[in-house]
């Protein structure tokens, strides 16, 4: 229970700042824009690596989908443990945000505001707006994704730790910190996405698996 308090009281703390402070996203997008453009979108090796990152994350739900149907233990983990993972990427990057809040709150994306040569206003995180339709900024879905891959490979490395090493664990948990931190750089770096997109987003997936966690039977 502590834990789902301590999530929820920063995204609340980080929501109150993205409000307060909404001049923090134009800062932070301004860092990647050379008065043009954003270069990093046309960037074909980091596109490429998006693209990776994109395809690891759908294989990873497809996977625990498939490791929770299955409902025996694998790679150290239980069915329960899997089902947790598989529930984590459907409710966390399927439904918050991709089924509600990229539907409905219609922020645009920072390529697409008057400040960095786009026609549509600037709104301030939270901020149900009209300015996109479809696949909107608020928030990001591939950060999403990406904190829910981290969640799921952070366990199979706990599950098997004994099995690696100490080494290999530290190595691979490091790796698996980078991919969702990756996606912040790409995301914010192309234009797509303001700081409070990806901030929120990886906030709302972690409380999501907290709550998560809490509430399937042991």
């Amino acid at each position: 229970m502590r834990l789902i308090l301590s999530l929820l009281l920063a995204t609340l703390l980080a929501s109150a700042m993205f409000l307060t402070f909404p001049s923090l996203d134009l800062a932070t997008a301004r860092l990647f824009y050379d008065g043009t453009a954003f270069p990093i979108a046309a960037n074909r090796p980091v596109e490429a690596v998006r693209v990776a990152l994109y395809a690891a994350e759908d294989l990873g739900f497809l996977l625990t989908l498939a490791l929770a149907m299955r409902r025996r233990p694998f790679l150290n983990l239980t069915a329960r443990q899997w089902l947790f993972q598989m529930l984590v990427y459907l409710l966390g990057p399927g439904l918050i945000v991709n089924g509600i809040l990229k539907r409905f709150w219609g922020r645009a994306r920072p390529f697409q505001v008057t400040e960095f040569g786009g026609s549509a206003p600037f709104s301030r995180a939270w901020a149900i707006s009209d300015q996109c339709c479809g696949n909107t900024s608020f928030v990001s879905g591939e950060m999403a994704g990406a904190t829910a891959l981290a969640i799921s490979l952070a366990m199979i490395l706990h599950a098997n730790r004994l099995r690696t090493g100490e080494k290999v664990y530290w190595l691979g948990l490091l790796a698996t910190l980078a991919l969702p931190l990756v996606t912040a750089w790409q995301r914010m770096a192309a234009g797509k996405h303001f700081l409070s997109d990806i901030v929120i987003s990886a906030l709302l997936v972690c409380l999501m698996a907290a709550v998560l966690q809490r509430m399937l039977p042991r």
